[in-house]
């Protein structure tokens, strides 16, 4: 799995906290979250998928992958994630808000060998990731985000950042030089939240098969 142009900045994100707060926490997914897990993730994908098909196409987001990405549906997809992840590296957590309510979600899981890099701007080696201040060994690329999502109602309220944190917090525990995270091209939320964080675009990208398609980039970060 290769990924040219990537960052040599490294991320800026708060310390991730499990205390609660005024403002929130983030902790360890539980079964009694599936539920939850599925509303928020739904709401926060459609939203995404909505603005990316738009940008793509000038065009809503048709019927039926409205239809598809319904909360039961997705809560399902999480559950052997949630109560039998296959390692102890695969781990999903959600954000509580003020009211104690799941309001957010991150999933966090090694990334795949061989993952679709088929689309590469630039060039890389297959052996190193050309990181500006030093190449990160293959071994080492790392972690990825395989969800990231909160409640469209609960946004601007730090829940992502504490996300994002506590997404970062468990690659470097887990001695990851780099984490990596595919966010759909044309929601210009999520790639402001991305940036603004201290991640990167790498070149790297992915046509999913929503529709006409959307396209996913590849964004990254050296820990």
């Amino acid at each position: 799995m290769t990924y040219a142009g990537l960052p040599d900045d490294v991320l800026h994100v708060p310390s991730a906290s499990s205390s609660p707060s005024a403002a929130g926490f983030v902790r360890e997914a539980t079964s009694a979250d599936l539920e939850a897990i599925g509303r928020v993730h739904a709401a926060a994908m459609l939203a995404s998928l909505r603005a990316a098909y738009t940008a793509a196409h000038d065009a809503p987001l048709p019927a039926g992958v409205e239809a598809m990405v319904a909360p039961p549906v997705i809560a399902a997809g999480w559950e052997q994630a949630v109560l039998s992840p296959p390692s102890p590296a695969h781990r999903v957590l959600v954000a509580v808000g003020e009211g104690g309510e799941v309001v957010g979600l991150v999933g966090v899981a090694p990334s795949p060998d061989g993952a679709d890099t088929a689309n590469t701007a630039g060039e890389a080696d297959g052996h190193t990731v050309d990181a500006g201040a030093g190449a990160v060994p293959a071994a080492s690329r790392g972690m990825e985000i395989t969800a990231l999502g909160v409640a469209p109602e609960q946004q601007r309220r730090g829940h992502g950042s504490r996300l994002l944190a506590a997404a970062t917090d468990q690659a470097r525990t887990q001695g990851a030089g780099m984490l990596l995270v595919w966010a759909v091209r044309g929601d210009e939320s999520l790639d402001g939240f991305l940036r603004g964080a201290g991640l990167t675009r790498t070149g790297s990208f992915r046509e999913l098969p929503v529709g006409q398609g959307v396209i996913e980039d590849c964004w990254a970060a050296v820990l």
